[in-house]
């Protein structure tokens, strides 16, 4: 009888042909039981959610590329990553315990933010910080699985340099360049489309506007609260990572692009989604004043867990010319990426 497949993913990590330094980064399958049981509890939770999704994923999908059944699981690390790789029967994806530790601590800084539980409208009781605490953290972690979902689906772990055993979310390196960073845009795109989806025309809504407290008030608003706290929960995600450089030569050969563009990518494909699921309303809610409204709000609760830094060299580096051929050439090789699958 085959092995379950959280006990290939456990062997995965102990596997001795691994090289030594990986071993003692990603050491193996995370133990819930060894954790806080409310916390170990709600892991668990998720977990289960996630891979029942995965499990239940389209098929014949024309964009996909060919792969085994997917098994989502939690990595005993000394690194903050989430990971994508491939075993003979399994396509995995791997979280590691200090990056789940960064985001629930991303967003309890959100939930004890007044300005966020103002603007997602909720009310004022002593249920509102655990309320937003786990909206917040429920997107992050699936926006962070479905990322690395479409690393394996649209084919990008096969293009990889035959050294890299998986897809790093995490650690954006330098020898890296503009085809791996199209990989990345392509997943947070992809990544957009299926949580938006999930979260608002999905399964996902009934929970969430019932943890938000918003059930009573119309389907308009409601859309507005959730598309709110999407941008919020994965705004807070990227602004945790450490600030890369906005060198014009140096970002061309990292592994990741920088965190603004990857921002900019996620608002385009999130208004791109709006209007092509019967919501121009909702595109036009989210103005660029209300984004960096909701941007500025989500700097402000968690400013200091990056090192202090902001996103301001990003930002004027994509204005400026070097930044605007930057973001073309990338732009183009995400186009033709998608057109090639």
């Amino acid at each position: 009888m085959p092995a379950p497949p959280e006990v290939l993913f456990h062997r995965y990590f102990q596997n001795h042909a691994r090289h030594p330094d990986d071993r003692r980064t990603y050491r193996v399958k995370q133990d819930l039981a060894a954790l806080p049981p409310a916390l170990a509890t709600f892991l668990s939770d998720l977990q289960n959610a996630l891979n029942e999704a995965l499990s239940n994923e389209k098929q014949n999908v024309p964009e996909h590329v060919d792969h085994p059944p997917f098994h989502f699981d939690y990595i005993d690390s000394v690194v903050s990553n989430a990971l994508a790789f491939r075993v003979p029967d399994y396509s995995f994806i791997g979280i590691t315990m200090p990056l789940i530790n960064t985001l629930w601590a991303a967003c309890i800084e959100l939930s004890k933010s007044n300005a966020v539980g103002a603007l997602l409208e909720v009310p004022e009781t002593p249920e509102r910080d655990e309320a937003i605490l786990t909206a917040m953290f429920q997107t992050q972690l699936t926006f962070v699985v479905t990322h690395e979902y479409t690393h394996h689906v649209h084919g990008h772990l096969s293009q990889r340099a035959p050294d890299s055993a998986f897809f790093d979310e995490i650690e954006s390196r330098a020898a890296g360049n503009l085809a791996e960073q199209a990989f990345e845009l392509d997943a947070d795109g992809y990544a957009v489309y299926h949580v938006l989806a999930h979260l608002i025309a999905g399964p996902r809504r009934q929970q969430a506007t019932e943890i938000l407290r918003c059930t009573h008030v119309q389907p308009s608003i409601q859309d507005e609260i959730l598309l709110s706290s999407f941008v919020m929960a994965v705004g807070a995600f990227l602004y945790v990572l450490p600030p890369m450089s906005a060198d014009s030569c140096e970002v061309y050969n990292r592994t990741h692009p920088l965190q603004a563009a990857r921002m900019r990518w996620v608002m385009n494909n999130t208004i791109n989604w709006c209007k092509q699921n019967n919501r121009p309303a909702l595109a036009a809610f989210m103005t660029v004043n209300r984004f960096q409204t909701l941007m500025l709000v989500v700097a402000t609760a968690i400013s200091g867990m990056n090192g202090g830094r902001d996103w301001q060299e990003q930002t004027a580096f994509l204005k400026s010319e070097d930044g605007s051929k930057y973001l073309e050439q990338l732009t183009l090789l995400v186009k033709a990426h998608a057109q090639a699958l």
